[in-house]
This record gives structure tokens, C-alpha cells and sequence, in this order.
């Protein structure tokens, strides 16, 4: 019997839905280069008759995707309106990293991340997402104090983010501003997944999702991007989907 509309919908319904956003609002943290997100009461019911806010802000504001053309050049064509639909609909191992307490410019290895799916029979492999929780997103701020989620994260080495590409994933987040860059008082490290491995390989990545302590470790990742012409990436609003308890 061919699954019906019906269907999927009691099958939802046996899920909690997350949500992995952080609120859009004055005084996020930004990549330090990039433009002040702005929300302006542009119509106001008392002036106009009813409330409409005008928005300004950079491709990579909050949650938001990272494609191929963001970092390279020779891939300018893949922008984020040429993704299909579904590109971060998948299944997600979440690595849940927070309880070493990585400091700013720290590493994690692949020895790290193979030695998490030992202890938890669990692994990303092909076609799946790989979320990295590092317990970043306590930094959070949207006051004078924004600037250092955005200019301290720990990150990956090059064995942990050429574990993740060979293992053919189909994107990497986590709760940090770049996933894989680790940065120091605003001092970047190597950024292997945006220059070699991951974006080269049309490997998105994911960057400043919340409420990533809320998963199990496995789970149902959903996200749409907006289709922006010639995009470099896109906010997004992502969720995942995890069995009632």
C-alpha cells in the first residue's frame, strides 16, 4: 500500500520538533567583517494602520547555510538558489562534544570524534549530517558582550574535518560561528572545511545552531535556505525532529 498524506502526518505527530535557532534580533554576535544586522519598525499600526518591519542583514546572519561559492572562487556558480530543496533534509548524528570544555583556538581531532561514536554506537556516514555540540551557544549574546561568541570558538584539525568529508556527509553544523575554524581573540586558525575538504566536495556547512543539548544523537535535521540569487549562503530556520518521550 503506497504511503499516504495521512500517513506521514500520524507518523509525525510521534515527534517533538526542536528548534535549532537562535532569535534574529539587535546586537547579535556578527563575523566581525560582516554588515550589523538591522530590524527597523518601519509601519507601525499608530502611523500606518497596521506593523511591518523592514530587515537588513548579511547572507551568514544567525542560523545560516554555507555553499560552495562563499570561499571559492572556482566554484562561483554554486550558490545557495541552486541547491535542490530537500539539501538539508536528512538524517544527523549529533556529537555531543560540550562536556570537554574546549576553550578558544582549541582542537578536535579525529581520534575525538571516532573515540565519541565508540562510547555511543553511533557514527555520520553517507548522505547524513554531522552536528557538533561544544556547548558554544552559552556565549550568546545580543548586548556590548556579542563580539566574543563571534571572535573566540574552538574548532577541528584536519583529521577530524577530513574524517567527516571522506565519510561523504552532506553537511556540517554546530553551535560555533564557523564549525570547523578555531578563533582566538579574533585570530582565526586553519579553516579546512571551508577551503579543502568540505565546501570543495559540495559538503555545506551549518553554522550557530542552538538547543543542540536537547538531542539525542540521533535525529532528523530539517532546514530550508531561501532562494537568494547568486547566494553565497542563507539564513535558515532549522529544526530536528526526535521521538516523544
Amino acid at each position: 500500500m503506497n504511503p499516504t498524506v495521512a500517513d506521514l502526518s500520524e507518523m509525525l505527530a510521534r515527534f517533538e520538533v526542536v528548534d535549532l535557532s537562535p532569535t534574529l534580533e539587535r546586537g547579535i554576535p556578527r563575523w566581525p567583517t560582516h554588515p550589523h544586522l538591522v530590524i527597523d519598525p518601519t509601519v507601525t499600526h499608530e502611523h500606518d494602520g497596521y506593523y511591518c518591519q523592514t530587515l537588513s542583514l548579511a547572507e551568514h546572519t544567525g542560523a545560516h547555510v554555507d555553499v560552495p561559492a562563499h570561499m571559492l572562487p572556482e566554484r562561483k556558480a554554486d550558490t545557495v538558489d541552486t541547491l535542490p530543496p530537500g539539501a538539508l533534509i536528512a538524517p544527523a548524528v549529533v556529537y555531543n562534544v560540550a562536556p570537554r570544555n574546549l576553550g578558544p583556538g582549541d582542537l578536535l581531532s579525529a581520534d575525538d570524534l571516532l573515540g565519541w561514536e565508540r562510547a555511543h554506537n553511533e557514527r555520520a556516514g553517507e548522505g547524513e549530517i554531522a552536528l557538533l555540540h561544544f556547548g558554544w551557544m552559552r556565549h550568546w549574546r545580543a548586548d556590548r558582550a556579542a563580539q566574543f561568541y563571534a571572535t573566540n570558538a574552538p574548532g577541528l584539525d584536519e583529521s577530524a574535518v577530513k574524517l567527516l568529508a571522506d565519510r561523504g556527509v552532506r553537511a556540517v553544523g554546530a553551535d560555533t560561528i564557523a564549525v570547523d575554524t578555531p578563533l582566538k581573540d579574533g585570530v582565526a586558525g586553519p579553516s579546512w572545511g571551508h577551503t579543502t575538504y568540505w565546501l570543495p566536495r559540495g559538503i555545506l556547512i551549518i553554522e550557530e545552531l542552538t538547543n543542540l543539548d536537547k538531542l539525542p544523537p540521533r535525529c532528523l535535521f530539517i532546514a530550508l535556505p531561501l532562494k537568494i540569487k547568486r547566494g553565497s549562503g542563507s539564513p535558515i530556520r532549522p529544526v530536528a525532529l526526535i521521538p516523544r518521550s
